[in-house]
């Protein structure tokens, strides 16, 4: 144990103490502060931080990292950078530790984290949130993270990439490469011509002069060059939509596979394998939708022809081949088994290879979203892949035997605060991929919601550089409160008061997560969930004055509750939705059909007459918002339910006249309003658009549940913003 000014670290378990009361600190600040410690007699300049922390020869971006480590140790510790105790800025060298060391500094070996590192600790049990200690133990996570070494088993790892260079210079979405084998061409969609809009583009490498080709204005993304080099396949959503192909010197754009994304040419360039998504009441058919609706892998000739489906009882797809001949899927099988599927292009057998198990294993390195560890590309039985993490998404190499046995662990390639993204790798090595900055944010809107009338233009209200997203807000607009993850790996509780301008973290547990959080409409208390490590999860409520949590029920889905609070609905499983008293004792259902897979989503009518909610049949995937009467016995059926058409998180006026929702518009998806006569039980007029989020630059992107709230004068929603360019990467 190492102590010092009231503080402990214990190295063994990576974890920083105040008076024996745990401080939330990352694991690469507080390397950081271990190495400063044991090199507290010296000044320690930034490279040797930077070789220390994360070891030679990664790329990574020092400055920045490294700078945002020094904050989060500094905001651990409860110093000013203007009046430091532990950590003395020498100008121009570097930092060092001038606090004294009160327990022997047992030596600490100076190897980089990107080590295998034990797992973490077990969580404390839950603290009192008006402890002291969490005043002072809210701490930013790091702009980069931990990860794990790879070491060869076969052969020499290849070099580190070790240097960028900026391709692209566009101030809106640039993406999506695709590097000719040969290094010398480049393929990707930009919305440089309209920020509304992407079209592809096709541009020499060593130049910056480059050839648009396709200006429709429907969407074109994924574009991928052929073997040959005369022609390039791509994603659209024209009319129909699906994937097209159209010459690199430019001319017509010919559909080839309706309704396909993501298209992927074999080696020999004779066919184009894609990913088929199926029609989604979550929006578009956009394929970054991918889990919203049904999924599947084709096959189609190049030359044109009857497309196949590729091993059809998987719910599988974002093909890339790994040989002529062979083909890795990412999805699950019939029983609902993740992970990575090897077949042949005839698809005679399939069989998984393992990947997702192994991952998940790796809870500080891998996000526990599977549809984000899609393969990139393959290379000599090495699979390229993006992890995402918190805020950032970096590349990772994965090797397999030549009869693809999985060589653990996974490589880290890139080391970046900021998004890296679909790669794409030439013959020599060098890999093309998009650098995105992105962020969530809450935003309002000025509307006048008993009347539909838009009162005012967006604007944002967060002001974080980290996301935050699932914002609710109180019946009189006063309080907004949201999720965040700007001070950990795991979300926490943000409440902003909207009279004072103030923002209050209302939970802070290192290794757990709090999000979804549901303010009462009187704005005195709030429901969320909680989610500690492990299986099970727990709906919380919290009354803002005391702070005191009750639990309202585990495992189940919140969705709304009475106005004196005594009741709620829920739901256990997809098809159900439940009602109940909070103190328990049994429950009813309000609504239920045997022909629906899911019914979610319920909100209460200001009246309680009436109950929204969103409902999904068997064999359809589309979602559809249906109202009706609230009768919390009546299992009404489907014969009692009035239909509004296709959306998603349905939301009432406050004075029950108009429903709020989100659905497609384009490719992109907006809030709507549909005016509803609660006497007569039925619609009026044809549903509007509320607020237009379009270009890939600003989307609206949650579905699985409500990330929206309706005050008395505003509508608070989150939306993420991206801006985008291409890098080589060497």
């Amino acid at each position: 144990m190492i102590a010092f000014g009231g503080f402990q670290i214990d190295p063994e378990s990576h974890r920083l103490f105040e008076d024996g009361r745990p401080v939330k600190i990352e694991r690469i600040p507080l390397q950081m502060l271990i190495v400063l410690i044991h090199r507290r007699d010296s000044v320690v300049s930034r490279q040797e931080i930077a070789d220390a922390v994360w070891g030679p020869g990664k790329f990574i971006e020092v400055d920045e990292g490294i700078n945002t480590a020094i904050r989060k140790i500094r905001r651990a510790l409860n110093e000013d950078s203007g009046e430091p105790r532990f950590l003395a800025t020498v100008v121009g060298r570097g930092y060092r530790f001038i606090a004294t060391v009160e327990a022997p500094a047992e030596p600490v070996a100076e190897t980089p984290i990107h080590q295998p590192v034990p797992p973490p600790p077990q969580s404390a049990p839950r603290p009192a949130l008006r402890r002291r200690w969490l005043l002072a133990a809210v701490a930013s996570v790091a702009a980069v993270f931990a990860a794990g070494s790879f070491v060869a088993r076969r052969s020499p790892a290849p070099p580190p990439l070790v240097s960028l260079t900026r391709l692209t210079d566009d101030a809106g979405s640039t993406g999506w490469p695709d590097i000719s084998p040969d290094a010398k061409m480049l393929a990707y969609a930009s919305n440089r011509a309209d920020l509304d809009n992407l079209d592809i583009y096709f541009q020499p490498i060593a130049g910056r002069k480059a050839i648009r080709l396709t200006d429709h204005p429907a969407r074109d993304v994924y574009p991928v060059i052929s073997p040959k080099g005369d022609q390039i396949a791509f994603e659209s959503y024209r009319d129909p939509p699906g994937v097209y192909l159209v010459p690199v010197l430019g001319g017509e754009a010919k559909l080839l596979a309706k309704d396909g994304a993501r298209p992927r040419f074999s080696p020999d360039g004779e066919s184009v394998a894609y990913l088929k998504v199926e029609k989604s009441g979550a929006g578009s058919l956009r394929s970054d939708n991918i889990g919203s609706g049904g999924w599947s892998t084709w096959i189609i000739p190049t030359a044109g022809g009857e497309p196949r489906p590729l091993r059809p009882e998987l719910q599988a797809g974002n093909p890339v081949w790994a040989t002529n001949d062979l083909l890795i899927l990412t999805g699950k099988d019939a029983k609902g088994k993740l992970d990575w599927w090897l077949t042949p292009k005839d698809g005679s057998w399939t069989r998984p290879l393992g990947v997702f198990e192994m991952l998940r294993q790796r809870p500080n390195d891998f996000s526990p979203v599977w549809a984000q560890w899609t393969p990139a590309y393959v290379e000599d039985h090495a699979v390229v892949f993006t992890v995402r993490s918190r805020d950032s998404a970096n590349l990772w190499r994965l090797r397999f035997t030549q009869d693809w046995k999985l060589l653990q662990p996974p490589e880290r390639l890139t080391m970046m605060s900021d998004h890296v993204r679909d790669p794409s790798a030439a013959s020599d090595g060098r890999i093309a991929t998009t650098v995105r900055t992105r962020l969530i944010s809450v935003f309002e809107l000025p509307i006048d919601p008993n009347s539909g009338a838009v009162t005012g233009e967006p604007s944002r209200l967060t002001k974080s550089k980290f996301s935050s997203q699932f914002v609710s807000v109180s019946a009189d607009g006063a309080q907004v409160a949201y999720s965040s993850w700007r001070d950990a790996e795991k979300p926490d509780i943000y409440l902003f008061n909207r009279a004072t301008g103030q923002e209050s973290q209302l939970t802070a547990t290192p290794q757990d997560s709090e999000t979804f959080p549901r303010l009462s409409r009187d704005g005195k208390s709030i429901i969320f969930v909680h989610r500690p490590p492990g299986p099970k999860h727990f709906v919380r409520r919290m009354d803002l004055a005391s702070r005191a949590e009750t639990t309202i029920c585990d495992d189940c889905e919140f969705m709304d509750e009475s106005a004196d609070g005594r009741s709620f609905l829920y739901a256990m499983s997809p098809d159900h939705i439940q009602y109940r008293a909070v103190t328990g004792g049994p429950a009813t259902e309000p609504v239920y059909d045997a022909a629906f897979t899911r019914i979610a989503q319920a909100s209460l009518a200001p009246s309680y007459r009436w109950i929204a909610f969103m409902g999904a049949k068997k064999g359809d995937p589309e979602h559809r918002i249906y109202i009706a009467p609230f009768q919390p016995a009546g299992r009404l059926p489907r014969a009692r339910w009035i239909d509004l058409g296709s959306g998603l998180t349905p939301l009432w006026s406050p004075n029950g006249e108009w429903i709020y929702f989100d659905d497609k518009h384009g490719a992109f998806r907006c809030i709507w309003r549909q005016r509803f006569d609660p006497v007569a039980g039925k619609p009026i007029g044809e549903r509007s658009v509320v607020a237009h989020v379009h270009g890939d630059g600003k989307l609206i992107t949650t579905d699985a549940m409500p990330d929206r709230g309706i005050a008395r004068d505003r509508i608070v929603y989150s939306v993420l913003e991206e801006t985008s360019n291409i890098w080589l990467m060497k």
